[in-house]
């Protein structure tokens, strides 16, 4: 009895599904294929530009569609794409692989396979007329230096990047790419418009001028892409190698200062000792005068040969009614020499404040001028010259100058 009952149900059931399966066998796959318009020109001037191609699958298939030419070479727009079943719309701007097709009469060829291996394939006519004959070219990829170091200590910290377009782009990207995928894109040209046909220049800080970490350092390849309004595109690859790059951070310790003696006779020497540290990640550069040397009020950096640098951090000293014509005029290196760590630079050995490093800075300002108030304040300053003053106006104090 239990036997008659389950014959009867598998009886059943193939009597509901097998029309089923039979409709599913004998409907068409590939349906309601159409191109509009056949005949495209593709040359970004507005009309009939792009032709619309419409598709149905009246179930899940994989899917190609391959223009063929007149000699039967064979251009893929879509190759063996899964597709659920639905209907489908792309357009077609003469362009494949990021260049245009040649001028020419075509046959564009629809296939799709289903699941079970049963393939139908449509064959429609395609037109191709006046098509831009200009492709989009990046010519003269420039990078200098190959090697740089964005740590804003005024010494390789930028890079150039330069090319020339031969055309009007729509669309141009230039970023770093590195080993991992990773991109790290790089700011537009400032002087000429984006995308506009010449030579355009790109000035890459890594981004350190606003405070962000760079790349890590490595080799990276710089990319550039451009995309012309017909959607021809080109590519263009070159190297940069980063190096010793990241943020300098620099603190005068607890913004503390200490000066002495609490009152100076003209002619008397005022002093002041403060606690620097390199709290960043990257050697921060510095230079003279040492710590511990004297200046006299008639003086300034200048005098002493120890110019303004790009990039140079030092401790400076002000005070009130200052007239000679510059901020913080007398300035010290971040400690000794023989605290300081000596690195091969472009320019030469240069003096480095290591990373961690604590070091004490000694000033000496020998008051020969008669101050315009008899009790002018004094302050120090810690300034990455030529980019900011880090921290300003530390533990301003008035001292009394006695003549």
């Amino acid at each position: 009895m239990r036997r008659t009952v389950v014959l009867s149900i598998v009886i059943l059931v193939a009597i509901l599904y097998l029309p089923l399966l039979a409709g599913c066998g004998s409907q068409p796959l590939l349906t309601d294929v159409a191109i509009r318009p056949a005949v495209i020109s593709p040359n970004a001037d507005g009309v009939d530009d792009v032709a619309e191609i419409r598709y149905t699958l009246t179930r899940q298939a994989t899917f190609s569609l391959i223009l063929v030419d007149s000699e039967g070479g064979e251009h893929y727009f879509r190759r063996d794409l899964r597709r659920s079943r639905g209907e489908r719309t792309a357009y077609f701007g003469g362009v494949i692989e990021g260049s245009l097709l040649p001028d020419g009469d075509y046959t564009s060829v629809f296939v799709a396979t289903d699941d079970r291996g049963h393939q139908e394939r449509v064959e429609l006519p395609i037109t191709i007329r006046d098509g831009d004959d200009v492709a989009m070219r990046i010519e003269k990829l420039d990078i200098f230096p190959q090697t740089f170091t964005p740590n804003r200590d005024g010494i390789a910290d930028r890079v150039r990047i330069s090319y020339v377009l031969n055309k009007r782009a729509a669309r141009v990207d230039v970023y770093l790419l590195g080993n991992d995928g990773t991109r790290f894109p790089v700011p537009e040209d400032r002087i000429r418009e984006m995308g506009a046909p010449g030579t355009h220049e790109h000035d890459y800080d890594a981004g350190v001028d606003l405070g962000a970490p760079p790349p890590p350092d490595g080799v990276y390849t710089v990319v550039v892409e451009a995309e012309d309004a017909v959607g021809t595109r080109d590519r263009i690859e070159g190297k940069l190698e980063i190096r010793g790059g990241g943020v300098p951070m620099v603190e005068i310790v607890n913004r503390a200062a200490q000066f002495s003696p609490d009152v100076v006779p003209l002619g008397g020497t005022l002093t002041f000792t403060t606690t620097v540290r390199n709290i960043g990640t990257v050697p921060v550069r510095t230079k003279g005068p040492e710590s511990g040397s004297t200046y006299t009020t008639s003086e300034n950096f200048n005098t002493l040969g120890e110019y303004e640098e790009p990039g140079i951090f030092r401790v400076g000293l002000d005070y009130e009614g200052n007239s000679a014509g510059r901020i913080y005029p007398f300035r010290w290196q971040l400690g000794t020499d023989e605290e300081l760590t000596q690195i091969d630079t472009d320019i030469g050995p240069e003096s480095y404040l290591m990373p961690g490093q604590t070091v004490t800075v000694v000033g000496h300002l020998r008051i020969l001028d008669q101050p315009v108030k008899p009790q002018p304040y004094f302050w120090l300053g810690l300034i990455h010259e030529q980019v900011w003053i880090v921290q300003d106006r530390v533990e301003p104090l008035p001292i009394p100058v006695a003549y």
